[in-house]
């Protein structure tokens, strides 16, 4: 399962590990299918051109819709550092929607781990709170990744495992990320088409995991996973923005 990103994370795991710690490149970027006015947005595309990617569109202002068909890609927006402050805005809110076969399994295990929807928030490397293994690491990130590849990942998930609310282990990344299902995926078929509304506070969950303050997030990024269960489903995502 390849549900990471092409430029970031390549931290914390042996160096067996780094083709598959999160966001990095374990193929050459495909073609994206992403429409142009998420484009002129900022939005970006990481593909695997070994899988079929998702197709992200914008069905109207504030509105993400992502069709997956045995696929699996992530759309990713750059922050403008200078824009967000976390003191002021430490509380990302969205609403998501689910219709389709529901994509139902444990998102703690490496392999089958599919999603109905994921929202990643990537984090700059920080040097004084990186562990040992990371800076000796660090300089094989920069050769191949560049400098700005980043060093901290949350994840929220709509999905099955583990249950609801519980923190746990990108099981990719090991204590560089930490994932946690916040959408209990029968929730995708009791309630087709129903908006959900989420609110989570970054600051908080950022401490919570790693300790200390986080530094404004490098991307948020959308991403859908269908090519282990082989199930076709649509999802939107709205609203998704940075409040007190």
């Amino acid at each position: 399962m390849h549900m990471y990103f092409r430029r970031i994370f390549l931290l914390s795991l042996s160096m067996a590990g780094l083709a598959y710690i999160g966001f990095i490149a374990t193929s050459q970027l495909a073609h994206a299918q992403i429409d142009s006015q998420l484009e002129a947005n900022g939005w970006k595309e990481f593909t695997f051109d070994d899988q079929r990617q998702n197709t992200f569109r914008q069905i109207k202002e504030g509105v993400i819709e992502i069709e997956t068909n045995k696929s699996v890609s992530i759309a990713y927006l750059p922050f403008d550092t200078a824009k967000l402050d976390l003191r002021k805005t430490s509380n990302l809110v969205f609403e998501w929607q689910h219709e389709g076969q529901v994509i139902d399994t444990d998102v703690s295990k490496k392999g089958g781990d599919d999603r109905i929807l994921a929202i990643y928030l990537a984090f700059p490397y920080q040097p004084e709170h990186a562990s040992l293994k990371e800076k000796l690491l660090r300089p094989l990130v920069v050769a191949s990744q560049g400098r700005d590849a980043p060093g901290r990942l949350l994840t929220y998930l709509w999905a099955g495992e583990p249950k609801v609310g519980r923190w746990f282990e990108n099981p990719y990344t090991g204590k560089a990320g930490y994932m946690k299902v916040i959408q209990d995926a029968k929730d995708g078929s009791n309630n087709a088409n129903v908006w959900h509304a989420h609110k989570v506070n970054i600051v908080e969950d950022f401490k919570e995991k790693f300790g200390h303050m986080p530094p404004t997030p490098a991307y948020v990024a959308i991403g859908v996973d269908s090519d282990d269960t082989k199930m076709r489903a649509i999802t939107r995502v709205r609203g998704l923005k940075f409040v007190k």
